[in-house]
């Protein structure tokens, strides 16, 4: 199974990203296919998946970004699973975005006596702590073994 993968450059200094236009394709092997079906649903486990396997770091570090030890990047998207809203959310962002970070973060929206720009700044203060989570730092170390990508 091919996946396709789009990603944002986080610039560390300005608290940034920056599209990457490329878009990178990945085989994933028979038990790796069944695993991104099972989680395919649930984006944060899929991306999460993806962020702790070995395989795709290695990926990453020698096919995508090689000789770019320090990079911290993010996925933005894997085949039509979007992540951008979570890194280039706006207070002026559509509601769609706004009810889904609401119930993401729990966040009780009283629309007679709070102010949407409100809603916004507080979905932006959680959004601060979920991206870092998001980010992956390119490190030195590969691993040497691929991992199977078993959940």
């Amino acid at each position: 199974m091919q996946v396709k993968f789009e990603f944002a450059i986080y610039d560390e200094a300005l608290d940034t990203f920056e599209l990457d236009e490329n878009i990178y394709s990945y085989e994933l092997d028979e038990e790796q296919a069944q695993t991104f079906k099972l989680l395919k649903d649930v984006d944060l486990h899929l991306y999460n998946w993806f962020k702790e396997s070995d395989f795709f770091l290695n990926w990453i570090k020698e096919e995508v970004y090689p000789d770019s030890i320090g990079k911290k990047i993010a996925v933005c998207d894997i085949n039509d699973i979007s992540f951008r809203r979570y890194y280039f959310f706006k207070v002026t962002s559509g509601d769609t975005h706004y009810d889904y970070f609401k119930r993401l973060f729990n966040i009780h929206h009283e629309l007679d006596w709070q102010d949407r720009e409100e809603v916004g700044e507080e979905i932006l203060e959680h959004l601060a702590v979920k991206r870092q989570e998001l980010i992956i730092e390119l490190k030195e170390e590969v691993i040497e073994g691929e991992d199977d990508g078993k959940v």
